[in-house]
């Protein structure tokens, strides 16, 4: 390296063509990015504008949904009323008639249990 060189400040590398300083100097350029900016600034409130739509459209879902009778039936009752239907198995209906009965006779059984405890 000269003296001259270390003077002027040019680098000691290679030295770069003029094509590719300005292809380099294109590609990296920077320019105002207001455009860019109100773009994804529109985006977002189009999106936070449809979420909310949305969220209202559950919610009201939600509400009607918990406003209607509850006229379920439980899968049990369902098999039951199926069985009943086809009238093929007799001890199927009866079998129906026992669990669909309002209260057990939980009393008796009761009572058989105390007196076997005693007998023993």
């Amino acid at each position: 390296m000269d003296a001259s060189e270390e003077a002027t400040g040019t680098p000691a590398g290679p030295t770069v063509p003029q094509g590719l300083l300005e292809e380099m100097i294109w590609f990296f350029r920077v320019e105002d990015a207001a455009a860019w900016n109100y773009s994804i600034l529109a985006l977002t409130a189009v999106v936070v504008a449809f979420s909310l739509f949305l969220l209202v459209r559950n919610v009201q879902a939600n509400r009607n949904r918990k406003l209607q009778p509850q006229d379920k039936e439980t899968p049990a009752l369902l098999h039951l009323k199926e069985a009943r239907t086809s009238g093929n198995n007799n001890s199927l209906n009866n079998l129906g008639e026992i669990l669909l009965t309002e209260k057990p006779a939980l009393v008796p059984l009761w009572t058989e249990l105390k007196e076997q405890e005693t007998e023993s």
